[in-house]
């Protein structure tokens, strides 16, 4: 019914920031099942109608653009990856460097150089390897009754580890950073942080970013938040305010009474990326309409 330049006049909302996990056209088994995958040709349209409509922006341009305040004058997105899998270093950032696209990837530090396993990736390996499907369902904290379960089964997290190495790896991480690319912290362990304490949320994210802060010698903090941001309060930026230039959540197109976390768009659905931002724009009008566009805490 509408052009996105329609929906974005309607909206007002002239900055977006899509993100993705992964893209493959051969979705390995510790993600597959996990969410939709897009194909790199699914990708690389999704990214044509990007740049068509908006102006890609490097995460310093934002962090400035936020900090300053500034009115964003023309229509603009920034590209983030979260988990911080291989797939980056083979796949997409090759693609991004062809169409000059900058990126930020966001890292799980307990699980950088493959030294651990995320637990929601043990239960897909799990489902894929023995169609147990009921190890999705145990929320974090149950990692020890699905190692306990692969044991039994004689399956070895640690042998898939390092026969996959599924994540990046330090090297990789300095060489994306070296080609102009972005990283930030996306939590040690990747909790669900509804479901943990103040204490535990600020230790996961500033231990994170620090550390590869540290490593990597940034000149910046930033960080996306696993799963979802839902349910974190409002002393938790009141705390880490200070001390980071950003914070990602994954809530769509909306504002946010925590000034400096931006909400980002979740690409990964069985339908265009076209559909996806289009539909969010639309859900933004209808809710800006209501009074209902922005996230309180």
């Amino acid at each position: 019914m509408f052009s996105v330049n329609q929906l974005v006049g309607l909206s007002g909302q002239k900055l977006i920031l899509p993100f993705y996990h992964v893209v493959s056209d051969e979705p390995k088994a510790h993600y597959d099942g996990l969410y939709p995958i897009k194909s790199v040709a699914e990708f690389t349209a999704e990214l044509d109608f990007l740049v068509k409509y908006f102006k890609p922006i490097s995460l310093t341009e934002l962090i400035a653009l936020k900090k300053e305040g500034k009115r964003i004058s023309e229509k603009c997105f920034h590209l983030t990856f979260d988990d911080g899998l291989k797939e980056l270093y083979t796949i997409v950032a090759p693609i991004l460097r062809e169409k000059n696209i900058p990126a930020t990837f966001f890292i799980n530090t307990d699980f950088m150089d493959n030294k651990a396993l995320f637990y929601r990736f043990k239960a897909s390996l799990l489902v894929n390897e023995f169609g147990a499907k009921g190890m999705l369902d145990l929320p974090f904290g149950c990692e020890e009754e699905i190692d306990v379960f692969a044991e039994t089964l004689g399956f070895s997290f640690e042998d898939y580890l390092q026969n996959e190495q599924p994540y990046l790896t330090s090297s990789q991480i300095t060489e994306l950073i070296s080609d102009g690319f972005t990283i930030g912290g996306h939590s040690k362990s990747h909790p669900l942080y509804k479901d943990i304490s103040l204490n535990e949320q600020l230790a996961e994210t500033m231990d994170s970013v620090n550390s590869l802060t540290e490593q990597f010698k940034l000149a910046y903090k930033v960080f996306s938040f696993p799963f979802t941001d839902d349910g974190v309060g409002k002393e938790f930026y009141q705390k880490i305010n200070s001390q980071l230039d950003l914070t990602f959540g994954t809530a769509g197109i909306k504002k946010d009474v925590a000034d400096m976390n931006l909400q980002r768009i979740g690409m990964e659905e069985n339908r265009s990326g076209a559909d996806i931002i289009k539909a969010q724009y639309f859900y933004y009008v209808l809710k800006k309409f209501a009074g209902k566009n922005q996230i309180k805490r």
